[in-house]
C-alpha cells in the first residue's frame, strides 16, 4: 500500500492530503491508499490538484462509474458528468447551481436515488475570501450517541426521500436566483425509500441516514408521530462535536464518503467574491 502524508484536519472527521498529483496517470496502490483514508477519515481534502473538467471525471471514475444528474441545468456542456457550482452571474444568469439549488439545507448526496451516490468530488476553481465554506458532519457519531431508547426506535424504520423540494416544508426557496423552480422540479423522479439507519457496505458500521433536504416522512408511520421523530433526529445530527467546517483553498479536491456523513453549503459569501467549484458523483449501491 502506498504511503500518503494524511493530517488530521478535526476530530470528529475530515483529513488533508499533500503531496501527491491525480491530474494524470493515478496507479492502484495510490487510488487503494485514498480509498483507505476515505473510510478512515470520511473527508479528505487533497491540496493544490489543477484539474480539467476531464481529468477530474477519469480520476473520479477510479472509484466507480459516475451519476449524471437528472435535471440538465448546470452541467457542464462537454462533461455531463460534472456539475457546476457558482455564484457567478453572467448576462443576469448564475454560471452554476446556487446554494438553494446544491447544498443550503443539510444533506446527503442523491438520496431520493434508488442507490445514492457513494461519494462526491469538488474541485475549488475560485473561492471567495470570505464566506462560502463547506461542513460536514459524522453521521457514525451521530447515530452511535443516540439515547439507547432512540436507536432501538429507529432501527427497522425507513425514511420516504424526494428530490422535489416544493414538497418538502422543510425546505422552501427563499432564493432561485432567476432559475425557473417549476421547471426545475418538474422532472419526473419516483421517490426512494431507505433504512433510517444504515450499515456501511465496506466498515460495517451503522450511521444515521435521513436529512432534513430529502427525508421528508417514515414510510407506515403517521406524521404526527415521524415528524417530531425527524425533527429530533436532524437536530441531533449537527451537533457541534460531530462537524468539521472546511474553508475552501483554490485547488482543493475534496472527496466525501455518503454513507456515512452528510454535508452543508454553509454560505454567507461576501460580495464581491466568486465561489466556483465542480463536482461529479461516484455512483453507489441500495442502503441496507
Amino acid at each position: 500500500m502506498t504511503s500518503l502524508n494524511v493530517t488530521r484536519l478535526a476530530e470528529p472527521l475530515g483529513a488533508e492530503i499533500t503531496g501527491i498529483d491525480v491530474s494524470g496517470p493515478v496507479d492502484a496502490a495510490l487510488i487503494g491508499a485514498i480509498t483507505e483514508a476515505l473510510l478512515d477519515h470520511h473527508v479528505i481534502v487533497m491540496r493544490d490538484q489543477t484539474l480539467t473538467p476531464e481529468q477530474q471525471v477519469t480520476f473520479s471514475r477510479r472509484f466507480g462509474d459516475l451519476v449524471v444528474r437528472v435535471s440538465g441545468e448546470f452541467l457542464h456542456p462537454e462533461f455531463p458528468e460534472v456539475l457546476i457550482l457558482s455564484n457567478r452571474q453572467v448576462n443576469g444568469q448564475y454560471a452554476g447551481a446556487t446554494a438553494a439549488f446544491a447544498g443550503e439545507l443539510w444533506h446527503t448526496d442523491l438520496t431520493y436515488a434508488e442507490r445514492p451516490s457513494m461519494g462526491s468530488m469538488l474541485h475549488a476553481l475560485e473561492v471567495a475570501d470570505e464566506g462560502g465554506d463547506t461542513a460536514w458532519a459524522n453521521l457514525y457519531l451521530a447515530y452511535e450517541t443516540l439515547p439507547e431508547e432512540t436507536r432501538r426506535r429507529i432501527d427497522g424504520l425507513k425514511a420516504i426521500h424526494v428530490r422535489d423540494r416544493r414538497r418538502n416544508p422543510r425546505g422552501a426557496i427563499t432564493d432561485s436566483g432567476g432559475i425557473d423552480v417549476d421547471k426545475y422540479y418538474s422532472v419526473k423522479v419516483t421517490d426512494s425509500v431507505h433504512p433510517m439507519v444504515r450499515t456501511h457496505p465496506v466498515t460495517g458500521r451503522k450511521s444515521l441516514f435521513a436529512t432534513p433536504r430529502f427525508a421528508v416522512a417514515i414510510e407506515g408511520m403517521d406524521d404526527r408521530d415521524a415528524q417530531p421523530l425527524l425533527d429530533e433526529l436532524f437536530a441531533h445530527q449537527i451537533n457541534p462535536v460531530f462537524i468539521y467546517q472546511h474553508k475552501w483553498r483554490v485547488g482543493d479536491l475534496v472527496f466525501w464518503d455518503n454513507r456515512c456523513t452528510a454535508h452543508l453549503a454553509v454560505g454567507g459569501i461576501v460580495a464581491p467574491g466568486i465561489r466556483h467549484l465542480h463536482r461529479t458523483s461516484i455512483a453507489g449501491d441500495r442502503p441496507f
